[in-house]
Order: C-alpha cells, then structure tokens, then sequence
C-alpha cells in the first residue's frame, strides 16, 4: 500500500479514540441532518409493485423471499431478497395501511452508515485523515442520493452500499496481516451486499482495481490467492440468482427460459452495435461523474436519444473524471478512487443493456469513490495553511461551502418526494417533452380516479395518457425508441379502461376505448414478457361484444382462448372462464 506519509499535503493523523469517536457522530450527524425532513414521505412509484402490493413483502415466505424474482416479474432480472425481508419485517402484512415513516427512518439510518463506511474506505485507501473525513461528509449532504434515500425502494442501493463498502474496507487490509476472519467476514458482506442489489457483483472488479492502483503484486497466482473465496461467494450467488429468474418448464407458454437478468426486449439500447455502445458508456459515465460534482436537481427520466447523440455536458463530465484521473497519476490512493468510480458502474452503463437508461440512485455507491476524489483538493487547501501558518483559517471556507451548499440543495428537494403529485409535477416540469414523465403522472391520477381535468395545476389521466402516447409516437417517429412495451401497453390498456368504463355514464366513449385496447393487443402480441397486460387486454376486449362496437361473440371468444394460453395469475384466469361460460351460454339457443 501506498505510504501515507509520502503524500505532502496529508494533514497529521489524528488516531486518538476520541477524535474518532467525534468524526464517526459528526458524519452520522450529517446524514441525518440533510435527510431530516425526509421522514414522512409517502409510498411512491416501485414502492407499490415492490413493497405496498407485493405478496412477497406482505405474505412473506421463505420461497418466495429466496426463490422468486422480486414482484414475480422475472422479465425485470431483479433478485433482491435480502431488502425484501426488510419490507416484509416493517410491513406486517399492512400493505397500504403501513405507516411510512419507519421505512424512511431505516433508509436514513442505512444513509449514515454508509457515510460511516466511506470515512473507514478512505482511511483504507491511505487517502488521509482530513480527506476521507471531507470526503465521507460531502456523501452525506450530497443531493445526488435523494432517489436512493427518499424512495422507500433505493433501500436495494443502500444496503448494497453499506455491506460492499464494509467489503471493501475489509478486504483492503495488508495481506501479510489479515487474519481468516478478516476473509470469511469480507465474503460474508460480500453475499450480502449481492443479495442486496446485482450491481454487487462488481465489487470483486472494484476490489482488484483498488489494489494494482495501490501498487500490490498484478502475479496471476498473488491474484488468485487474494480473490478465490469473492469468486466462490458470486458463483453460488449467480446460480441462486438463476434459479429464482428462470422458468426451467419447457412445456410452459415462453417454453424453457433460462435468465440472471433483465430482458433485453425491454431494453433501450439492445439494438445498438457495439462501437455506438461504447460511446453511450462513455457519456452514461460522464454524466453520473457531472452529477457527482454538481448539485443538480433530481431527474426521473432520461431519454436514450440524450446519450445516442453527442450530449455536451456529459462529454464535459467525462473530459474532467479523465483530467482528474492524469492529475492524480503520481498520487496512488487518489487514481484508485478515480479508477473505481466507473468500474463500480459497470453493471449499470448499458454495455450489457439493462432497462434503465440512465438513474441517479445507481450512482449511491460509485459517488463515495468520486466524492473522496473531490474531497483532496480541497482538503489539500487547509494543509497547505497548516503547513505554512501552523494553523488553519480561511481555508476552512472552500469546504465548509462546499459542503454547506449541497446540504442546503438536499434538504430544499428533498420535499419533491413527500408526495406523488409534487413528485410528478417536478418531472414534467423537468422533461416536458418527454413521454415518461407523462405517463407516470397519468399512472398516479388515474390510481387516485382522477380521470379528467380538475384545474391548471391538476390535470386527468386521460389527457395525461394521452400526451405520453402523443410524444412517444414524435419520438418514433424521429428514429429513436419510444416508451418500453410494458409502458405503452399499460398506457394504451388504462386509457381504454377509462374511456369503457370509468368515466361518468355521458362521457364514456367505447370506440375511442376498443381503439385504444386493440393498440395494447398489438404491442404485447410483439413483445414477449408481457403475458399479464396481453391477457388483460384480451380480457377487456372480449367485454366490447356486450356493446355496439363491432366486436362479436366469436371474436371475443377467441381473444378470450388466446388469454388462456398465456402465463396469467389464477384470479384472472378464473374471470376469463366465466366469461367463455356466459359466452357459450348465449350462443345456446
């Protein structure tokens, strides 16, 4: 490891008990503090097909925590058993009815550990006392980890921060020194932090990046000898994971379906060759190492034309993580915290495309890497005073504004996410020209039956649905891919439920409503992984040969055998059937 010594502008260590002591309550005090009025947010958004209205959390077992996809959507490739024993833990079975406070209350304690745990990793990195404290303290103010710490469900990145960084920590000690319980502790954290959340997986990677930048031996055989038990740990993990993913059925409706992650159908970049891929790497890792430095404001949605095309400022924030990373090269600690920022991304830049775009909770982890970056020029500032003026003064202003900004801009947004409505406003305020973003505000008024219009700042859910779908067509239109499959068939599905049946009785329009359905048939007869919405929808359409829309029993019937070919849950499975008996019975004369 790097000789800490040998750094010039690392401050004098400060190793006392108490001093420790002072430095882990002021970072956890710090985490809390800008997190503070994050405490009575309400379930937003993935908290409800992920927490509030999963069987899993609410009727917990240990099949369907170990050995199921997380909300059964195996298509999503998400396997996350160990925060969905949490969600079952705090839930009791209340879904809904669940009080939300102690689920914030539990992200914001995981938010200051993690705080806790970039300190130690600095420390580990030889980075300096007054670096990885700086470093630790801008991580915990930072408004970059809003999403992560306010949605109920950025618990899967916390706790994979807390047990890797605990990993890491672990593993990083001198070789010659660490003991077998050091080893059996770092792949115990290890199992944890990848049952926690797949980007986990990567932690080995991060781990050996770590070390070559830190000057350890690059021999094959010193490398195996380090690193077999991490291997051993993710092998099992990775069949576990397979087992809970894949449908090994092969007289299933998908056939035999082998799966570790996500469905490339549903994937935005899944049709790009592989060197445009790499250019959307290159600008996906600009853009969280931009949002890193900034203190911008939170985004839900970002489009995959904003990185296919030469996007600007997230080339800028790649031009500077690489002059940041050739200013560092004679400081060891400094490149490997620079060298591990986009490794510990790897997972989620699109190389292997996934169904997210681009999400600012995926940066939880990867920022403390950066952030201690960050932190040494500035920590640098007040040893060079120290140095020459045996004390310190003004020098104390560049960090302490630093971090007094990021603190005042986290705990101004963090009120964005007490509520759907100002949660979705934001959105469409921030990318009004965007199809998601509409959506999913429809998505919210028509669950609170919200149909039509209220006021200017209120509209229904049907105009709501129907600028998604609008916007997503001028996208489509112009070369890119619009709205995922399973976005446009629930648009297309929801508007034509409303239109049917949910509007008051003068405002129902069944043409404009077997339109809208016809269009959800399509987009899940070319998609696969959809057989829930298709089924719905099939369901649906069969209710039109009860109305004078041109739809007959014989259609109806046979929309309705093409739903029970598919993989569909018993309730509506059992609602098909009746309705093929009370279609059969009709036709009797």
């Amino acid at each position: 490891m790097a000789d800490r010594s040998a750094n010039p502008t690392t401050p004098p260590s400060s190793t006392t008990p108490r001093s420790r002591r002072a430095t882990a309550l002021a970072l956890a005090l710090l985490a809390c503090i800008a997190f503070g009025n994050a405490r009575d947010g309400e379930f937003l958004y993935d908290d409800f097909p992920y927490v509030a209205d999963n069987l899993q959390a609410q009727q917990p077992t240990a099949h369907r925590i170990l050995l199921e996809p997380l909300a059964g959507r195996p298509e999503l490739g998400l396997y996350r058993p160990l925060p969905l024993l949490t969600y079952a833990l705090q839930s009791r079975g209340r879904g809904k009815e669940a009080p939300t406070w102690p689920f914030h209350a539990f992200n914001v304690a995981c938010h200051a550990g993690v705080a806790l745990l970039v300190w130690r990793l600095g420390l580990a990195l030889a980075l300096g006392d007054g670096v990885a404290a700086l470093g630790a303290a801008l991580f915990a103010v930072h408004p970059c980890h809003l999403e992560a710490v306010n949605w109920i469900v950025g618990r899967a990145e916390l706790l994979a921060a807390l047990f890797g960084l605990g990993f890491l920590v672990l593993a990083l000690r001198d070789p010659t020194i660490r003991r077998a319980r050091d080893v059996v502790g770092a792949a115990l954290l290890l199992a944890l932090a990848a049952l926690s959340k797949e980007s986990a997986f990567a932690l080995p990677f991060v781990l050996i990046v770590l070390e070559l930048a830190l000057g350890r031996s690059v021999r094959i055989g010193a490398l195996v000898r380090r690193h077999w038990p991490w291997a051993v740990v993710l092998a099992a993990l990775l069949a576990l994971r397979i087992a809970a993913l894949s449908d090994f059925d092969a007289s299933g409706p998908r056939g035999r379906v082998i799966r570790f992650g996500p469905a490339i159908s549903l994937a935005p970049f899944a049709d790009l060759p592989w060197p445009k891929r790499l250019l959307v790497a290159g600008q996906l890792l600009g853009e969280y190492f931009r949002r890193t430095l900034l203190p911008l404001p939170p985004r839900i949605f970002f489009h995959q034309r904003e990185f296919e095309e030469l996007a600007p400022w997230s080339v800028a924030g790649a031009i500077v993580w690489l002059a940041g990373l050739a200013l560092a090269w004679r400081r060891p600690p400094l490149q490997a915290a620079l060298l591990a920022f986009p490794v510990s991304l790897l997972t989620v830049l699109n190389l292997r495309p996934i169904q997210e775009t681009f999400a600012e909770r995926f940066l939880y982890l990867p920022s403390a890497f950066a952030l201690l970056a960050v932190a040494a020029p500035l920590a640098a500032l007040v040893a060079r005073e120290r140095a020459r003026r045996g004390r310190v003064g003004l020098s104390l202003l560049a960090p302490a504004g630093v971090a007094a900004a990021l603190l005042v801009a986290t705990w101004s947004w963090n009120p964005i996410f007490d509520g759907a409505l100002p949660l979705w406003r934001h959105n469409v305020a921030c990318a009004p020209d965007l199809p998601f973003p509409h959506y999913q505000f429809a998505y919210f008024l028509h669950d609170h039956a919200i149909y039509l219009r209220r006021d200017a700042e209120t509209p229904g859910a049907v105009d709501e649905y129907e600028t998604a779908l609008k916007l997503n067509d001028e996208i489509v239109r112009r070369g890119y891919d619009g709205m995922p499959p399973d976005q446009r068939i629930r648009a297309h599905l929801s508007l034509g439920e409303i239109l049917l049946e949910r509007l008051p009785e003068g405002r129902r329009d069944p043409r404009r409503a077997r339109e809208q359905i016809e269009k959800a048939i399509e987009v899940g007869e070319a998609t696969a992984e959809l057989d829930l919405d298709l089924g719905r929808a099939l369901f649906l359409y069969s209710r039109f040969s009860r109305l004078a829309v041109g739809v007959s029993d014989a259609q109806a019937g046979r929309a309705l055998d093409r739903a029970l070919k598919l993989k569909l849950p018993d309730e509506l499975r059992k609602r098909i059937n009746d309705d093929l008996d009370q279609l059969r019975a009709r036709r009797v004369p």
